[in-house]
């Protein structure tokens, strides 16, 4: 029978104390295949290299026992409260790169109807979309706990 293997490939080793460095680069770039799943697929690090860093700090976050603060926890607080969709429309929104044409598209809401949902999500958890900081700090904690 035939079997196919995904394959991580480190940076290239120029000398025996730089091997160690390698070998860890290809796990990463295996690890990140096997999340995205499927076999059959080959990685070099440097092609991965951003999800592998985004593992690398939720895994921090998880050993360090991290949970959702500030804007996102508030979000995610209303949305169990009253079943709103402000998390996933903020995602929409973030992965939209701010435009509301294709975001609103993402989640099935009239562009009108997605606006009101930006506005309340900004005034429910103090977020400022306006503020590049505050989006990267936002979208990492989506990244990282996995919302």
């Amino acid at each position: 029978p035939r079997h196919a293997a995904n394959i991580g490939v480190g940076r290239l080793a120029e000398s025996l104390a730089q091997v160690a460095r390698s070998r860890a680069d290809a796990d990463r770039a295996l690890r990140v295949l096997r999340a995205r799943g499927g076999s059959g697929h080959v990685a070099g690090y440097t092609e991965v290299h951003f999800e592998s860093l985004l593992m690398q700090v939720a895994d921090v976050a998880a050993a360090e026992e991290q949970t959702p603060t500030g804007p996102y926890q508030r979000l995610l607080a209303h949305d169990a409260e009253h079943g709103s969709e402000l998390v996933a429309t903020l995602r929409a929104y973030l992965d939209a790169f701010g435009d509301v044409n294709a975001a609103c598209a993402r989640v099935h809401v009239h562009a009108n109807t997605f606006r009101y949902r930006l506005k309340r999500l900004c005034e429910i958890s103090g977020l400022d979309l306006a503020d590049p900081d505050a989006r990267l700090t936002i979208m990492l904690q989506l990244r990282i706990f996995g919302q």
